[in-house]
């Protein structure tokens, strides 16, 4: 509920109450999914096409020193006339002078920045949405004779009620009318009685279900509640928080996969060597069957297959395979070489045992570094966001987990190397490097990147065989080809792409310079990795 059409209701009046008549000092985006507002005394973040779409006034906002692009820049020094909310609409529109609007089109994966000036949309943040460019404010309306109804206390029956009266009466108003209803109330009277709560200048943060929750009424969950006052204070408290969680969330899966799968992978080795030592050890010696062979030469015929002999070690008859083509005495040669087999596998076991416990411990050592850990789930939440010692204790854990592992692939790989949903990916450090990169490790099917038309680093996709690459792994690897390269402080950059087999060295190119045969090419933002 953190952009619903009421939460926009609340940060239209305050907008309007605090920045009314002062001008617009700066609009500007340092990442790609975020554009910045600047007034003299504070700030409005706005994030579309996320997970979580959101528009929060804040006080500070730490504008990075590269990689920022200047958006909008006809609005500087325009003063803010009025904000508004777009009636029964997730949209709201800041009123500035010249005839200037700004709309903040709120849609969730849908939403968009957009410059109108006389009536006409000049300019978008995100330009993917090209039917943003006839865009026109439609107001809802709401049809209130639906609350003369009889509606009995379900969800359901709440919930199709309410989409009759306007469909900004989402789900959780239906669980707030629920619970009033139940305490005896009538639909009407419970309606009305949400409709305030959500006007009301409190408000409410919860973690439920994995997801940092806004509230604009005391939701009805046995998980913890934190009240907020004000619509600033709310809505920047409530983003400090999901930033906070996701990022631990993120990170605590990151440290628990470096950590379990070495975990994992020397345990299951080392107690695969503890059952080749016992197999080897428990079973019958075979230098002992070449000492009866040889006791009873005389009682073994030409071609024999097997044989019964008296076990002179443990008592009884023990039965001897042969082989029929060999004498008795190379028969008993085959069980000495087995012996000889047998020990210095043993031996060799039993060597590599020791630098598998090694291995073990110190990767349960890490495991046990991560299992100490607070899971996301009892993060506890304050009334100043999250406590900030598991915060810093994931941190100081990843460090030891992650970054070990990071040094240690450096030293096997000359290249820097990336990892995405199961997929490695290399990239270059020099000219030569890349050379090497492109043709002698990478695979004639990997797939070669590069930004267009610009000096930078070759980058490889290593393929899995039997498995289309996701687009999420294209597009990384194509942001860090456009990062590496003379273009990494653009905007957009095109990188092409081709399979590996499709670029040539040509006589007398210079290193990293290649001939591309075939190729496609994707837009992407530049991004470290």
């Amino acid at each position: 509920m953190h952009f619903h059409h009421y939460t926009l209701q609340h940060l239209s009046e305050h907008l309007t109450r605090q920045y009314q008549g002062e001008p617009v000092v700066e609009c500007f985006s340092q990442s790609r999914n975020e554009l910045i507002l600047a007034w003299p005394e504070g700030y409005l973040r706005i994030g579309c096409n996320t997970p979580d779409t959101y528009v929060v006034p804040v006080r500070e906002f730490a504008k990075a020193r590269k990689n920022v692009v200047d958006l909008f820049e006809g609005i500087y020094g325009l003063t803010l006339k009025r904000a508004y909310a777009v009636a029964h609409e997730r949209e709201l529109i800041l009123e500035l002078s010249d005839d200037h609007q700004l709309i903040l089109k709120m849609h969730g994966t849908m939403a968009n920045v957009l410059l109108r000036h006389g009536g006409e949309i000049t300019a978008m943040f995100d330009h993917r949405h090209e039917e943003d460019w006839e865009y026109a404010e439609t107001p809802g309306e709401a049809d209130l004779s639906v609350l003369n109804q009889e509606v009995a206390p379900s969800k359901r029956q709440i919930q199709e009620a309410l989409r009759q009266v306007s469909l900004i009466y989402d789900k959780q108003f239906a669980r707030r009318i629920l619970v009033l209803m139940k305490d005896g109330a009538d639909f009407r009277a419970a309606f009305e009685q949400t409709v305030a709560e959500a006007q009301d200048e409190q408000f409410f943060i919860q973690k439920e279900k994995g997801k940092i929750r806004f509230w604009l009424f005391r939701p009805d969950s046995e998980e913890e509640v934190l009240p907020v006052q004000g619509i600033r204070a709310g809505l920047s408290l409530w983003l400090k928080c999901h930033f906070q969680y996701t990022h631990y969330k993120s990170s605590y899966k990151q440290v628990q996969r470096h950590a379990k799968q070495p975990y994992d992978k020397y345990q299951k080795v080392y107690n695969s060597y503890l059952e080749n030592i016992e197999q080897l050890e428990t079973q019958r010696n075979p230098e002992e069957i070449g000492h009866l062979i040889m006791a009873n030469l005389h009682q073994i015929p030409p071609d024999t297959e097997k044989i019964a002999l008296e076990d002179l070690y443990l008592g009884g008859e023990v039965e001897v395979k042969l082989d029929p083509q060999l004498s008795p005495q190379d028969n008993a040669k085959r069980y000495y070489d087995k012996h000889k087999q047998r020990r210095q596998k043993l031996s060799y076991l039993k060597e590599q045992l020791g630098d598998i416990e090694e291995k073990l411990l110190e990767a349960e050592e890490k495991w046990d570094q991560f299992r100490h850990l607070t899971d996301p789930e009892e993060l506890p939440l304050g009334d100043n966001g999250f406590d900030l010692e598991p915060i810093k204790a994931l941190k100081q854990v990843s460090k030891t987990v992650i970054k070990e592992q990071k040094a240690q692939e450096e030293e096997r790989y000359p290249f820097r190397h990336f990892r995405l949903e199961g997929y490695e990916i290399f990239v270059g450090r020099s000219a030569r490097n890349n050379d090497e990169l492109s043709f002698k490790f990478a695979h004639k099917n990997d797939l070669w990147l590069h930004a267009k038309d610009v000096t930078g680093s070759h980058v490889i996709i290593r393929q899995r065989p039997g498995k289309e690459l996701p687009i999420t792994v294209l597009e990384y690897a194509a942001q860090l080809a456009a990062y590496y390269s003379k273009r990494k402080n653009d905007t957009l950059v095109p990188v092409q792409y081709t399979p590996r087999k499709y670029i040539r060295k040509r006589k007398g190119d210079p290193p990293g310079l290649v001939a591309v045969d075939r190729e496609d090419v994707i837009m992407v933002e530049p991004v470290r990795g």
